[in-house]
């Protein structure tokens, strides 16, 4: 009777444990697709992870990134926004960066962007000679958002936890945790084992 009152104990708190699990991520993925409709970006909340836009944004800060039209952009020499872009030659990784000047050629923006401690603006090259035009000027298709506001330091916790996950502890970790995951729902997996060992003792 013990034994059978403590493993639906163990089965209890498993089924509460997966609920309450799938209830936190259910949350926070629909928190993310609140985010992404409300401010209508692809990436509405985004960690600074260098120093090239100091000291207006720093290493560590979340920003806040919000989709506009292209053409609403305002790109000045001093007080151009910041926007959020896809490197032309590596679309996978995100740029921030002050909108300086912008060009409409055959129907399409272009942009050229300075990081707010560099002396000259950046000159962008693409994959594809569309891609880019004039002195270093990038498409239209690359832009995300500009930013509309910074949270400081809370930037660290996206930056820490997905430096983690790319380690070998971190696969370590979650190994450990499927393997006991699958003991707690097949706690037979284990009196298997045992049995012949206890036979062979007898």
């Amino acid at each position: 009777m013990k034994r059978l009152k403590s493993s639906r104990l163990w089965k209890n708190r498993y089924i509460k444990i997966v609920v309450l699990v799938l209830l936190v991520l259910t949350g926070i993925i629909a928190f993310w697709f609140c985010l992404k409709t409300a401010f209508k970006s692809e990436y509405p909340l985004l960690p600074i992870d260098a120093g090239s836009m100091k000291p207006t944004l720093n290493i560590g800060d979340l920003v806040v990134v919000q989709g506009v039209d292209v053409s609403e952009i305002k790109a000045e020499k001093l007080d151009g926004n910041i926007i959020v872009f896809r490197r032309p030659s590596n679309p996978d990784e995100l740029i921030v960066q002050r909108a300086m000047n912008k060009t409409l050629v055959d129907g399409f923006w272009y942009f050229r962007t300075q990081a707010d401690n560099a002396s000259s603006p950046f000159w962008w090259r693409g994959q594809n000679v569309e891609d880019t035009w004039g002195d270093g000027y990038f498409h239209q298709k690359f832009l995300i958002g500009k930013v509309v506001g910074k949270i400081p330091y809370l930037g660290y916790i996206p930056m820490y936890v997905s430096a983690f996950l790319r380690t070998p502890e971190a696969m370590f970790l979650v190994i450990v945790l499927l393997c006991f995951v699958i003991l707690l729902k097949y706690p037979s997996l284990l009196k298997k084992k045992l049995k012949p060992q206890v036979k062979a003792l007898l």
